[in-house]
């Protein structure tokens, strides 16, 4: 009897301890659901704001006046512009065109002819003249002149079209020849030029003169290029040749470039162990300082106009 005593209150110790250990583990599993995913959040984020784009483009499609005669590129370049303008004022996105003119640009040249174009408009009319060309280029040596209109290229009329169509129009793999029908500003006289295609200078740096005795002026307004760096010192040298004591650089309106470039550019001013720029990246892995490394920088009393 003892015993079956002992087995009982056994028994209700082992319930007493256990019971509200399991019901207390319960409760713990149906209050406290399973952590989100942050991928999953991610996705669910992602496909709301995928749903209210669908929707606003379907809306376009059937209300607006043009809805039917969409560009859908420029739709969704510039969409994809608001979303990079909405993290910082410098991400850019580029179509494969622009993409393709960046690059150009970066290398310091072309291949094209050498001349400057702009359009004009007189009435209903607009053309594009010849308003300059560069020295010893495909288009100073085929006689082109400031002042002619540029009729055709290649037997399509540029009569209408803007200097950016014709200037595309024009450019092309070097060696290639392009023919060019103008109508001459001397005396209107209609003549076919053939051009053939060479690499055209496009200096990132295309001014350096005095502004006065003493004072010199470059102009570094097209951006950090592959040549910038050389350009920059070859031009320091023929104006400190001219009798220069103190510079304007002149950075308005600058769109940027490589970085490399714009730091080499920055080191040809500031002494050796200056600070250049401190570089953050996401993870802290890309996190860089740059320093000059010039033992004998350019100390010229300097202006910069940004």
């Amino acid at each position: 009897m003892k015993k079956i005593q002992a087995y009982l209150i056994l028994l209700l110790l082992v319930t007493t301890l256990v019971v509200p250990a399991f019901v207390f583990a319960q409760q713990r599993t149906q209050t406290q659901p399973a952590p989100t995913s942050p991928i999953r959040k991610s996705k669910a984020v992602t496909a709301g704001v995928e749903r209210d784009f669908d929707e606003a483009l379907k809306v376009i499609q059937e209300q607006y006046v043009d809805g039917r005669k969409l560009d859908y590129n420029n739709v969704f370049k510039s969409s994809i512009i608001g979303m990079l303008r909405s993290l910082d004022p410098h991400s850019n996105y580029y179509d494969r065109e622009e993409f393709d003119e960046l690059k150009t640009d970066q290398r310091s040249e072309y291949f094209g002819i050498g001349a400057s174009i702009q359009t004009y408009a007189y009435g209903d009319q607009v053309d594009t003249y010849i308003t300059a060309t560069f020295e010893n280029s495909p288009a100073q040596r085929g006689g082109l002149r400031f002042g002619d209109r540029i009729v055709e290229v290649d037997g399509v009329a540029m009569r209408g079209k803007a200097s950016l169509e014709v200037r595309d129009k024009i450019r092309g793999p070097r060696g290639s020849t392009v023919r060019v029908t103008l109508e001459r500003a001397a005396d209107k006289r209609i003549e076919k030029v053939d051009i053939v295609r060479d690499a055209v200078p496009q200096p990132s740096i295309p001014d350096a003169y005095m502004l006065k005795p003493g004072v010199g002026y470059i102009d570094m307004t097209r951006g950090f290029n592959y040549t910038t760096t050389d350009e920059l010192l070859d031009a320091l040298e023929r104006l400190h040749r001219r009798g220069m004591t103190s510079l304007v650089l002149d950075l308005r309106n600058n769109p940027g470039g490589f970085l490399d470039q714009a730091i080499h550019v920055a080191q040809v001013f500031l002494r050796n162990g200056q600070l250049i720029l401190t570089q953050k990246g996401r993870n802290g892995y890309r996190d860089n300082t740059y320093e000059s490394r010039n033992s004998s920088p350019d100390l010229t009393p300097l202006v910069i106009l940004i």
